[in-house]
Parts: structure tokens; C-alpha cells; sequence
């Protein structure tokens, strides 16, 4: 019994020296990595110039959904407008400018035109990271000043997202107005600001 109890004894005296050696019992070992940071907000920074703008609309945007206003130029009137805009689909995702709008659509209509009764001619479709919409009137006998909000467009940002910019571009190709004179004038100049996740 001697021999074990010294035994026993002995080993919890290299037991308690290993724990000393390794900086006493409390986590001598590594630390875990920090987490990495994840955005928490869409920022977005107007354009200064150009004429078709695409600019924030501060009053409908929250920290994650930002909602874009696609305003024309001080001159100049018009009955209706097409864009294409794209955007980082593993970042963002294009959505409906208001939860109350029906599901799929993409795409309010802005101050500007004023679209009639039922039907109305606006319409947006998503494919992956790209967006086309369209917004106009009926008929070209009453052309209105463009210098206003044409449509409205939102994006989400996808959940986890590290810090940094995103990608957003209007396709110069595919955007065109019916001008005053009814005549289709393609293609046009969008001009978008500066996206980030923060």
C-alpha cells in the first residue's frame, strides 16, 4: 500500500509540475483566431455627374436594403424609359423596392411618368445578378420633364458578407428613353455611384 500511495503521491506531483510548466490550468494553449468581420449595411455613394443618374432614395432605404432612383437630366422630357443595371449576385440580391409590392416585381414606378390605369406598362425581370425594368406611359401625347425619378430599383444584402466593395454597373448598350418627340433614344448613359458592404 506504501508503494501505491507514494505512486499516487508522486504522480500528482508531475502532474502539477506539467500544469506549472505549461502556465498553470488556466488555457496555456493557443488562443482561437478572432472571427472574421462581416458587413452589417449597404453603403452607397451617389453619382456627381451625368445625365441618368441612379441614386440612393435615403427615405425608402434601410441598413440592408438600398433603394436606387433612376433620375434623368434637369432638360428634356419624355414618356418612358428601359435600364439594365448588374450587380455581384454572390453579394447582393436585386428585391422588390417595398414588401407590400407583389412578388417579383422588382420595380416601382417613380414621380415622373404617370402610368394610367391598369395595365401598366412597368415591368421588372432578374436573371443572376442582372435587371432589366421598364416604366412609361401610355401613348407620347403628353411628355413630362425628366429631371425626377423615373422608377426605383432595390437591392439586398445577402447575409455574411465580408466588408468591402461591390460590383454594380448599367449596361450602356441596353438603356434607352422615348423622348418627347416620341422618338426612342438609345442607347443612353446611365451613370451609377460607388457600392460597399460595411
Amino acid at each position: 500500500m506504501t508503494h501505491l500511495k507514494t505512486f499516487l503521491t508522486g504522480s500528482a506531483a508531475l502532474g502539477l509540475a506539467a500544469m506549472l510548466a505549461c502556465g498553470g490550468g488556466g488555457g496555456g494553449g493557443a488562443t482561437a483566431p478572432a472571427p472574421a468581420p462581416t458587413a452589417t449595411s449597404l453603403s452607397y455613394t451617389d453619382p456627381t455627374s451625368g445625365s441618368y443618374l441612379l441614386k440612393k432614395n435615403t427615405a425608402l432605404s434601410t441598413a440592408t436594403h438600398l433603394v436606387l432612383d433612376l433620375v434623368g437630366p434637369a432638360s428634356g422630357t419624355g414618356s418612358g424609359i428601359t435600364a439594365t443595371f448588374s450587380a455581384d449576385a454572390t453579394r447582393v440580391a436585386w428585391a422588390n423596392v417595398s414588401a407590400a409590392d407583389p412578388t417579383g416585381t422588382f420595380i416601382q414606378n417613380g414621380t415622373a411618368f404617370n402610368l394610367g390605369t391598369a395595365p401598366l406598362i412597368l415591368k421588372g425581370k432578374v436573371s443572376g445578378g442582372t435587371l432589366q425594368v421598364t416604366a412609361a406611359q401610355k401613348g407620347t401625347g403628353s411628355p413630362v420633364a425628366l429631371g425626377a425619378p423615373l422608377l426605383r430599383v432595390a437591392l439586398d444584402l445577402y447575409a455574411s458578407q465580408p466588408p468591402g466593395s461591390v460590383t454594380l454597373a448599367a449596361d450602356t448598350t441596353r438603356c434607352q428613353v422615348l423622348d418627347g418627340t416620341g422618338t426612342i433614344v438609345a442607347p443612353i448613359t446611365v451613370t451609377v455611384g460607388t457600392l460597399a458592404a460595411q
